[in-house]
C-alpha cells in the first residue's frame, strides 16, 4: 500500500493576538475600571492651617450588585470613599473587607445598577511574553486608559517591611501612581490580575525600569469568595500586623537605648479592641523584638 509522506500542518502553538483583538480586549474590561476617590482627614501644619488631603487610585466592578475591588493602600485612612464611573457618575462607596497586609487588596461596596461586572480570568494559566493590558482611571480625568506590556515574570516575591507579598504577577506595561488598583487584562479581556506597585530599585540600591508588580487574581478569589458567603474575610489576625499604622520600626534612638539593631523589633502603635493581641496583654507602646 502506498504510504503518505505529506507532512501535518503544525498545531498553533496560540491563537493569533492582533491589534483589533487586544483593542476588543480593552473595551469589554474598561467598562467595569473606575476611579476611586479616599478623602483622608485634613491636615493640620505648625500653624494651625488644615488642608484637604485626597488619594486616588482605581477599582474594578466584580458584580452587578456593586462589589468593587481595589488596592488596601488606596482607601487606607480613608474619612470618606467615592466611586467614579466611566460615565463620570460619582457613588458614595462604603467599606466592605479587606486583606491587607497578607494582600493589597479591599473590597468596597456602592449601589448597583448601570454596572457591568468584569470577567475574571485565570492568572495560573499566564505564560511569559504573553500581552497584557494595564486597565485604569485616567491621570487627569476618570476616562479610563489603556497600557500595553507582556508577563515578564510570574510568582514574583515582593520584599515589605516585616512582610513579603508572594506570588505576584510581574509585567512591563507602564504603572504610573494613580493606577493603583487597576485591571491588568489577558487578550480576552479578562482580568489577570490587580495592578499593585511599581518597583524603582532593587534592595541593594540598583535602578530598576519597567517593572510592576501585581496581585494575581487566583491569589484574591478565595478572599472574594468568602466576603460573597459570609460577608467578611475569616482570615485570622493578632490585632497588631499592619505596618506604618499598628506597629512600626524601631527609631535610632530606642535601638541604642535597647541596645538592639532598628531592624531587630518594632514598636506597638495600635492595638485592635478585642483582638488576641489585646487579650495578651499587648498594648501601645510595647516593643517587640521576638
Amino acid at each position: 500500500s502506498a504510504v503518505s509522506t505529506a507532512t501535518p500542518a503544525p498545531t498553533p502553538f496560540a491563537p493569533a493576538i492582533t491589534a483589533g483583538s487586544m483593542a476588543r480586549a480593552a473595551e469589554r474590561a474598561a467598562a467595569s475600571v473606575v476611579t476611586v476617590i479616599a478623602e483622608l482627614p485634613p491636615s493640620v501644619d505648625s500653624s494651625g492651617a488644615r488642608s484637604e488631603q485626597t488619594n486616588a487610585g482605581t477599582g474594578i466592578v466584580i458584580g452587578e450588585d456593586g462589589l468593587i475591588l481595589t488596592n488596601f493602600h488606596v482607601i487606607s485612612g480613608a474619612s470618606r470613599v467615592r466611586v467614579v464611573l466611566p460615565t463620570g457618575e460619582s457613588r458614595e462607596a462604603s467599606f466592605v473587607a479587606d486583606d491587607s497586609p497578607f494582600q493589597d487588596m479591599a473590597l468596597l461596596s456602592i449601589p448597583a445598577g448601570g454596572l457591568k461586572a468584569a470577567t475574571l480570568g485565570s492568572s495560573s494559566a499566564l505564560r511569559l511574553g504573553e500581552p497584557l493590558l494595564a486597565v485604569s482611571s485616567g491621570v487627569s480625568t476618570v476616562q479610563n486608559q489603556v497600557k500595553v506590556g507582556v508577563v515578564s515574570a510570574t510568582k514574583a516575591d515582593l520584599v515589605r517591611p516585616g512582610l513579603i507579598l508572594t506570588g505576584m504577577v510581574q509585567t512591563d506595561a507602564a504603572v504610573n501612581n494613580g493606577d493603583s488598583g487597576g485591571a491588568l487584562v489577558n487578550s480576552n479581556g479578562e482580568v489577570v490580575g490587580v495592578l499593585t506597585t511599581i518597583v524603582r530599585q532593587q534592595p541593594n540600591g540598583d535602578i530598576v525600569e519597567g517593572v510592576a508588580l501585581c496581585h494575581a487574581i487566583d491569589d484574591l478569589k478565595p478572599v472574594i469568595d468568602a466576603v460573597r458567603a459570609i460577608g467578611s474575610n475569616p482570615r485570622p489576625r493578632i490585632g497588631i500586623e499592619r505596618y506604618t499604622t499598628q506597629h512600626r520600626l524601631l527609631t535610632a534612638e530606642e535601638a541604642t537605648r535597647l541596645r538592639v539593631r532598628s531592624n531587630e523589633g518594632v514598636a506597638v502603635t495600635r492595638v485592635d479592641p478585642g483582638s488576641p493581641a489585646e487579650a495578651a496583654g499587648i498594648r501601645p507602646g510595647d516593643i517587640i523584638l521576638a
